[in-house]
């Protein structure tokens, strides 16, 4: 048995985090699998008197009213990046679509690397972070747990996929 025990560097070497891989224009953006519900065409949207920038509006999914964020607003990629999917994800009890550009499947992530990747909300400006914490709480843990996943990461992530 191994209770008790401080795990390995070669334990922590094969622990793996499985995470959506979507495209936000030109970035790419990992989320834990764990915080995804599911992914969908883009729906319509419902805008929302006074909501911050980065809110589209709302939108009904499953028959329910969803907020919708603008993940391309958030993350400052330009607006003529297209939004054709949804993530859906959960924000404590309830649910928030992140409005993407794609979504390319899921990959798993060594568990060590995943520290060394930008946080998501890193390339979102101070104005946007601080309104979503002190808006949504549940959201900005979501959030901060998103990762962006370099050009290099996504190479070695494609190369194991295919060998897979």
């Amino acid at each position: 048995m191994n209770e008790g025990r401080a795990p390995s560097p070669a334990d922590t070497e094969k622990r793996k985090q499985q995470v959506l891989l979507c495209e936000v224009g030109s970035l790419l953006c990992g989320f834990a699998l764990e915080s995804v519900i599911e992914t969908m065409r883009a729906l319509p949207i419902e805008q929302v008197a006074a909501v911050p920038s980065f809110v589209s509006g709302l939108s009904i999914v499953r028959g329910q009213p969803v907020p919708v964020v603008d993940l391309p607003a958030l993350l400052g990629v330009p607006r003529e990046v297209r939004r054709a999917r949804f993530v859906l994800v959960k924000a404590g009890d309830r649910r928030v679509a992140l409005a993407v550009s794609n979504v390319l499947g899921t990959r798993s992530l060594p568990l060590r690397s995943l520290p060394e990747l930008p946080p998501l909300l890193g390339s979102a400006t101070a104005e946007f972070v601080n309104a979503i914490a002190s808006l949504d709480a549940q959201l900005f843990l979501t959030l901060e747990s998103g990762r962006l996943v370099p050009n290099s990461v996504w190479a070695e992530l494609d190369l194991a996929g295919a060998r897979s």
